[in-house]
């Protein structure tokens, strides 16, 4: 399984919640992505297959920093 890339943005495919998460780091020994929520701030703790872009995942956001 890959990991998604450290400071990449992700919104969740939950249509409940409007959530942007970053991820910040990885624990590859327990398989986890420490990700941070930026509208409430929280810092938890995210399995590497949610980051697939399937419902009940997380879907990229492509962001337009360090574009040029």
């Amino acid at each position: 399984m890959e990991y998604p890339p450290v400071g990449s943005e992700w919104k969740d495919r939950d249509l409940r919640v409007q959530r942007t998460v970053r991820v910040v780091r990885y624990d590859v020994e327990r398989r986890r992505v420490r990700i941070h929520c930026i509208e409430t701030d929280i810092l938890s703790w995210a399995k590497p297959e949610r980051f697939n872009g399937k419902s009940g995942g997380y879907s990229k956001i492509e962001t337009a920093r360090g574009k040029r």
